[in-house]
């Protein structure tokens, strides 16, 4: 899949961060979707791994692994992948990102801080975030829904301020 165009029409969401930073991404695709996130020089997004589909030229990708009592060790315990991948514009240029769920899934965009600042999810569907957002890994504390109900014991937990987009398989609607 080439990547598009720059010199296409761009026609994005933006989102303004507490920061007072703009960052346009743009939701492609019906149901198979891919995340397009415009950087502008020195900015990031963290990422799951796996998850990049293309990036421009200026773009450079750096791995990061979670601090020892980052929740990791449950992550790697049940099979999961711990580390992150944070792609960096270190190019004088705008550049860009595109991101897509490993499945078939709808991308949504989530504001944490219109949530509170913290979202629990399933042990998937976390994509990538802007600015401050934590990831880590949480037990759900119920054993029944955990092992009979199909759900699992494991959830991951976003918190913070920033822009964190998860992938939701089936229908979904506005939040």
């Amino acid at each position: 899949m080439a990547a598009p165009s720059l010199s296409t029409p761009f026609q994005p969401y933006v989102y303004q961060s507490p920061q007072a930073a703009v960052t346009p991404f743009q939701i492609l695709g019906g149901e198979a979707q891919i995340l397009q996130i415009m950087l502008k020089p020195h900015e990031r997004v963290v990422a799951k791994p796996g998850t990049m589909c293309y990036m421009s030229g200026s773009i450079q990708m750096e791995n990061i692994l979670p601090p020892e009592n980052g929740g990791g060790i449950w992550q790697w315990f049940f099979g999961k992948n711990f580390a992150t991948t944070a792609f960096v514009n270190s190019g004088s240029q705008d550049g860009f990102v595109g991101v897509a769920a490993p499945s078939l899934a709808r991308i949504l965009p989530i504001d944490l801080a219109t949530f509170g600042g913290e979202i629990i999810c399933q042990p998937d569907a976390y994509l990538c975030s802007l600015n401050d957002v934590t990831l880590s890994t949480t037990v759900n504390r119920r054993a029944r829904p955990g092992f009979f109900g199909g759900e699992g014991i494991l959830k991951q937990k976003l918190v913070g301020c920033g822009l964190a987009f998860i992938a939701a398989g089936g229908s979904g609607r506005s939040l």
